[in-house]
């Protein structure tokens, strides 16, 4: 039995999937008669396919089967505000990775904040306590001074890579939970793309989360959590652009970064550590190290507080940027096994909410067990 189905259908499955022609066709055929995808696509009209094939089709670029049968692709959008710039075709479509991992957190907020509220917690009130008129070192301070988040302790982390850690302890000390990770769903393959997203923010009075993209570069992650403890504050669940050092023609997000680097680098501490007979390299490496922020970030937070113009800003960024690109590596190379990083893929404090609501017998095994992503 055969079924005919659209070329662009077809299309974009593969795309939403994130994968190549060349990964995708020996899943649908075999290895040694790979599926043709490639003429599918090309083709001029409707393709026709046996339903079994097309159902294996189906099944490897995870698309509901139904969906195969549209008149055109559908458009997908995400269930938060997106703040990231279209491209050049337009708005953004999100992948299945971006996809399946915002509504897996969803729903663990879902559960999270259900449990709370019944038990009686009392509700944040920093969440949405802020809006855009908000005094910027005010609010700043009130973050730091909430989460308890000094710049004297963070900067006693040996690394960047601990002081991230140190800022995720600080957050889920104040009942927000952090969730860090490079991959959707349980399936370490399906890496997600940093150049997609970078992190993103679930706004809840009972339960924040605050969703990291553990493939971004450590440098880059610091400043990812400050920019979403920001939309917390103003209790918008948000897709940030991502790109903290650009110009934004969106209010929210110039004053989520505005507020972020105050927070991270407050000027008052700025100031007194620039030294005038340095050079602005030097300068941002050193400060930075302080800060336990990346060189890049406080080359513009100097530009942006007069420390230095636009032109040795200009003349700095390009070997800034090129170390900042190298450094990738080095959070690509902490791997590890997938149990005994649990804690920071899916929030130590979400762990243990589940295990203790478990052990008490109100919650049953199975749907603890589908919550943390195990077996």
């Amino acid at each position: 039995m055969t079924v005919t189905v659209r070329p662009e259908l077809l299309a974009w499955a593969r795309n939403r999937a994130s994968l190549t022609v060349a990964e995708l066709a020996p899943k649908v055929g075999t290895a040694k008669n790979p599926a043709p995808i490639e003429e599918w696509e090309r083709a001029e009209g409707p393709v026709e396919l046996p339903v079994k094939q097309l159902e294996r089709f189906a099944e490897r670029t995870r698309a509901p089967f139904g969906m195969l049968f549209l008149a055109e692709p559908p458009t997908e959008k995400l269930p938060v505000q997106d703040f990231r710039r279209p491209t050049a075709n337009g708005a953004r479509k999100p992948s299945l990775n971006l996809l399946d991992t915002l509504l897996e957190t969803e729903l663990r907020q879902s559960w999270l904040s259900e449990q709370l509220e019944a038990d009686g917690e009392e509700p944040l009130t920093f969440i949405g306590s802020a809006t855009l008129n908000s005094d910027i070192r005010s609010l700043a301070a009130e973050i730091r001074t909430t989460l308890r988040i000094a710049t004297a302790d963070r900067a006693k982390s040996r690394n960047n890579f601990e002081a991230v850690l140190w800022m995720i302890g600080r957050l889920e000390e104040s009942r927000i939970t952090v969730v860090r990770k490079g991959f959707a769903g349980s399936a370490t393959r399906r890496s997600l793309d940093p150049t997609e997203f970078k992190g993103f923010a679930l706004a809840d009075p009972f339960a924040p989360f605050v969703f990291l993209n553990g493939k971004d570069w450590v440098g880059s992650q610091m400043f990812t959590i400050a920019h979403e403890l920001v939309h917390l504050w103003l209790g918008i669940s948000a897709m940030p652009s991502g790109e903290w050092f650009a110009p934004s023609d969106e209010p929210v997000e110039q004053f989520c970064n505005q507020v972020a680097a105050e927070l991270l680098m407050p000027e008052n501490e700025v100031r007194p550590l620039w030294q005038a007979d340095r050079s602005a390299l030097e300068n941002c490496e050193t400060v930075a190290r302080h800060f336990r922020v990346s060189s890049l970030a406080m080359l513009f937070r100097a530009r942006n507080i007069g420390l230095i113009t636009e032109r040795d800003m200009q003349s700095t960024q390009t070997d800034l940027r090129r170390a900042f690109e190298s450094a990738e590596t080095e959070s690509k190379s902490r791997g590890g096994n997938f149990y005994n990083n649990a804690g920071v893929h899916l929030g130590k404090r979400f762990i243990r909410e589940v295990l203790a609501r478990t052990l008490e017998g109100r919650t049953q095994y199975g749907e603890a067990f589908d919550l943390l992503g195990t077996r």
